[in-house]
């Protein structure tokens, strides 16, 4: 016979302040644990939806990034007559040859970040998916003008609509705010590919080559044949690929927030091992009298630990609302060799989900002993010692 809920409600009302701190402990680690979990799902979502399964980035052999790569014109022209990339309604192929520079500005506090500036041709905003210029226009090629991407209006001073700002060795019109479905790609600055080539005194060279695969192209053949063609002799990837493997620093970020919330609920845990400890001292003859009453162990055993589970899963309720207010909130983050980039952070669904997981966990990890001393302790012991 189950002990009744309203039994566990009303013990857990009766002891108001032990109660309530150990729930704030557990609050504590749970708003923690949700807000670093927030930032890495903001930051993972950015750096994933900057890519495309249907797109591949093509750069030299043995480069792990845009910055450390460079092509020619003339593998350029091998590359975007493959019959297997995609063309436009014009016939003309998706193929975008870009720079990707990255220049250090002035930040927030007096800070120097990486700012990352690409070149493009105006095929780019037809290979990059998702793309779209929200505010001003497209810039005009040849000219020295920019679009930026949202993330970037207003963090740095001059970055608006209309303004001129110093890049290289020029200053550039911003005629166009874009945004790219909260990608990184909101964090760069994005112009002529060819003004920035005469700006950098590159000469023609690019830095990687992004192309649109045909719907009925067979992708890793496409990618061999760009590195046995001797006349390409590139590594290719998929976007996907790509920054699956950029995206290791949000996996550390994660792993790094789970060791925090694990060091931090070891004293959740004895928090509530001590209070429910003191629960059972303090309830020895209702103890006594519901076994005297016909409860068997287990049923005793079972409330003790519903105590626990229901005192745990409220503080991480309270601890996940403390942590909301992270959803309103843009960070920005700066990588070795990689440029700032500003993201949303996002508490979602699973996030939710695996704090209330988290803090049950803590719970019954936290009420396990106690609730085994009240189901061992016999009916004569529990009276004789009220």
């Amino acid at each position: 016979m189950a002990i009744p809920f309203t039994y566990t409600r009303r013990s857990l009302f009766v002891r108001r302040f032990s109660n309530a701190m150990t729930g704030g402990g557990i609050a504590l680690v749970v708003t923690v644990f949700v807000i670093v979990m927030a930032i890495v799902a903001g930051l993972d979502h950015a750096i994933r939806d900057t890519s495309s399964p249907h797109t591949l980035i093509v750069l030299r052999r043995g480069s792990t990034t845009e910055t450390g790569s460079s092509l020619t014109l003339d593998q350029f022209d091998a590359l975007k007559f493959l019959t297997a990339i995609r063309r436009d309604s014009t016939g003309s192929p998706l193929a975008s040859p870009e720079l990707a520079e990255q220049i250090l500005i002035a930040g927030p506090n007096g800070s120097l970040d990486d700012l990352a500036v690409r070149g493009i041709l105006p095929v780019g905003l037809g290979v990059h998916d998702g793309i779209r210029v929200a505010a001003g226009r497209m810039f005009t090629p040849g000219l020295s003008e920019v679009i930026i991407g949202r993330g970037l209006v207003g963090r740095y001073p001059g970055f608006t609509l209309g303004s001129r700002i110093h890049i290289g060795r020029r200053f550039w019109t911003v005629v166009g705010v874009f945004e790219a479905r909260g990608s990184s790609f909101e964090s760069e600055v994005w112009g002529d590919v060819h003004s920035l080539q005469e700006d950098a005194n590159r000469g023609v060279v690019f830095q990687s080559i992004r192309l649109e695969v045909a719907p009925d192209a067979d992708v890793p053949a496409l990618i061999q044949r760009i590195a046995d063609d001797p006349r390409i002799n590139l590594q290719a990837e998929t976007e996907s690929d790509y920054y699956q493997e950029q995206s290791a620093v949000a996996r550390q970020l994660r792993l790094l927030g789970l060791l925090v919330a694990g060091i931090m609920s070891i004293g959740a845990i004895f928090a509530a091992t001590n209070t429910m400890y003191a629960a059972v001292s303090a309830r020895t003859t209702e103890i006594g009298t519901l076994r005297a009453l016909g409860f068997t162990p287990d049923a005793i055993m079972a409330s003790f630990l519903l105590e626990s589970l229901v005192l745990a899963v409220g503080a991480a309720v309270v601890g996940t609302l403390l942590a909301m207010p992270i959803n309103l909130l843009s960070t920005s983050f700066s990588a070795p060799s990689a440029a700032t980039m500003e993201f949303d952070c996002r508490v979602t669904a699973s996030i939710v989900g695996q704090a209330l997981l988290f803090a049950a966990l803590m719970g019954l990890a936290g009420g396990w002993l106690p609730a085994r001393r009240a189901m061992r302790m016999s009916v004569a012991a529990a009276l004789r010692r009220s």
